[in-house]
């Protein structure tokens, strides 16, 4: 720990892009002490979150900065939409936290900023999302007033430090899961001899990589009757293009493919840091689906963070099937809903008690029609309001993970 001087902070709120962009450097510097950072905290990634999705979904910048002298020592990254206080986010899968100097002082430091958000920030109510066990603002939640628990899960893992390679790993799996990725590999060698397992370190070529994902998640949505896939959004898009291509830049993406040749069975990617690997996104060509080729890409790929050191192998929030046939172990995630003031408490209490009919009632629409526009907007934000804390109030609440990891079905991922 480094001995900071036990007194009060000094705090701005940071608000718009200009502000946020001269804080780049302190931030950078912050990051680079934290004991356990991750590519979700970098100033890059909350900055293109910021310019990509966030400020054009409607939402208000509120980064809350914390300084000892002249030495930034705790970043709360924040914004304000739908009259909700919420961690800044780019809407993708991404673990949330603030970051903060490691010191005795962090949980008192985390207090005080609470304090100067809740005086700062307009909002009545708070809902911080997606927050990896162990993590700051866990621990100080119970200090911040009143709050509940919504929503959150488990995030399997493979502790890949575990094994001493593939093959000890491979011995733990599922032996109808081993006989049949032989299998499927002796097959496509005999069809495609030409197939390999590549990494894409060059800008055009992970664009292009990219387009291929996009394309082929859109194709398996509509087949499967998916169509509204979160991240096939234009600003999603645009997000990924620009985080993918500054992880790049600074050796932190993983991208690769199997492919024979030109025709690419599976792709993906995700990010490395130290040794943990966060595996964001992948697909396949349905043309190839009876190769299981999604299920060996993921092969190749957790053998290659074998061959680089990675320890652990992170599939991300969500707890599809396929994910607990490979993971050895979970990682909790949890979110948080409150209120910040009276008001709050009020609002949060009609949302949990009074049902909010989808569509209004004939009497309510011919009423809602005469009313000055400047009524009807701020009734349209009230609306929207109790629609998103009751959507947050429905989460459902962690439950015990899988028992046995491996007792998932063996269906290839998608």
């Amino acid at each position: 720990m480094n001995p900071m001087p036990q007194h009060r902070l000094e705090f701005t709120v940071v608000c718009d892009a200009t502000a946020l962009r001269a804080l780049g450097p302190a931030w950078q510097a912050l990051w680079s002490r934290l004991a356990n950072p991750h590519v979700f905290q970098t100033f890059e990634w909350c900055c293109n979150a910021w310019r990509h999705v966030a400020s054009k979904r409607g939402n208000q910048l509120r980064i809350v900065v914390g300084r000892s002298g002249e030495r930034v020592v705790l970043i709360w990254p924040m914004m304000v939409g739908q009259g909700v206080l919420r961690m800044l986010s780019s809407a993708t899968l991404e673990y949330r936290d603030i970051l903060v100097e490691p010191s005795e002082q962090a949980t008192h430091w985390i207090a005080q900023a609470w304090q100067v958000a809740k005086r700062a920030i307009k909002a009545d109510t708070y809902l911080f999302q997606n927050l990896r066990l162990p993590n700051h603002l866990s621990s100080s939640i119970a200090a911040l007033g009143p709050s509940a628990g919504v929503g959150g899960g488990w995030c399997p893992v493979i502790r890949l430090h575990q094994f001493a390679n593939w093959d000890a790993y491979a011995a733990t799996l599922p032996k109808s899961l081993i006989s049949d990725q032989r299998r499927q590999w002796k097959r496509l060698a005999t069809v495609m001899p030409g197939l390999s397992f590549q990494l894409i370190d060059k800008p055009e070529e992970m664009q292009a990589v990219m387009d291929w994902i996009s394309h082929h998640k859109r194709q398996w949505g509509d087949l499967q009757g998916k169509p509204a896939i979160w991240f096939i959004t234009p600003d999603i898009t645009q997000f990924l293009q620009a985080a993918t291509a500054q992880a790049l830049s600074e050796g932190r993406l993983v991208m690769a493919t199997l492919a024979n040749g030109d025709d690419i069975l599976s792709a993906g990617w995700g990010f490395q840091w130290g040794s943990e690997f966060l595996f964001h996104m992948f697909a396949y060509d349905v043309r190839h689906a009876s190769f299981s080729p999604s299920r060996l890409f993921l092969q190749r790929l957790i053998q290659h963070g074998f061959e680089t050191g990675v320890h652990t192998f992170d599939f991300m929030p969500g707890e599809e099937a396929y994910k607990r046939i490979w993971a050895t172990d979970y990682i909790r995630t949890v979110s948080y809903l409150g209120a910040t003031n009276w008001r709050g408490a009020m609002w949060l209490q009609l949302a949990r008690t009074a049902p909010l009919a989808a569509r209004p009632v004939a009497e309510l629409r011919r009423w809602y029609a005469v009313l000055p526009e400047r009524l009807r907007a701020r009734l349209r934000h009230r609306l929207d309001f109790m629609r998103s804390m009751q959507a947050a109030i429905r989460l459902p609440t962690p439950s015990a993970p899988p028992s046995d990891p491996t007792a998932a079905s063996h269906e290839s991922p998608r």
